[in-house]
């Protein structure tokens, strides 16, 4: 491994979730940053400290990948706390698309779940590459379903549908209430 190839891997694979992470918040989170540092010491060491290209490498590279995984995982932790939300959200989600919808999110999120389990056992072992695999497919998942879920114009709508029926149940309660109190006035109008 040369000092190059660190840096392809840090430029094509660990910048781009890395920005993505910092972009979600405006900061990096310290997990990143102890990794990131510490490959870059590694590499610094070929220049000032004149130890062999090839080890330091291997352990800046060693270093990226821990911290390509934690950004993983950053985004996987991100997303459940999305997914928290919308599950808080007071809409009618049952109500959009003819009551697939509800479903639909749910079907996605335990794919996202299962593939992110296998992703974590796959690094564990010696199936490194595995796991990296899997944790771009989750993180795939992950975009395909905030653009799906989270950012869908049909949220909106769904939150009007809950904030309108719940006016007019409490409207009609209300006249209800009257009513019946009314009748029951007008029943036994010694009572009261």
């Amino acid at each position: 491994m040369t000092e190059k190839d660190v840096y392809s891997f840090y430029n094509e694979k660990v910048k781009i979730l890395y920005s993505e992470i910092e972009a979600r918040e405006n900061s990096l989170p310290v997990e990143l940053l102890f990794e990131i540092h510490s490959a870059f010491d590694h590499l610094k060491r070929i220049h000032i400290d004149g130890e062999p290209e090839s080890h330091c490498a291997e352990k800046a590279f060693s270093h990226l990948k821990r911290g390509l995984l934690d950004a993983f995982k950053l985004k996987l932790k991100y997303h459940n706390k999305d997914y928290a939300k919308l599950l808080t959200m007071k809409a009618d989600f049952h109500l959009i698309d003819n009551g697939m919808f509800w479903p639909s999110l749910l079907s996605k999120r335990k794919n996202i779940v299962s593939l992110a389990k296998e992703a974590r056992v796959c690094e564990g072992g010696k199936g490194i590459e595995d796991a990296f695999e899997k944790w771009y497919e989750t993180s795939v998942l992950i975009d395909q379903f905030e653009s799906d879920y989270f950012e869908s114009p049909k949220i909106q709508w769904a939150k009007k549908q809950y904030f309108t029926r719940r006016f007019w149940d409490i409207l009609i309660g209300l006249i209800v209430g009257i009513i019946a109190s009314t009748i029951v006035q007008y029943l036994f109008p010694g009572l009261f």
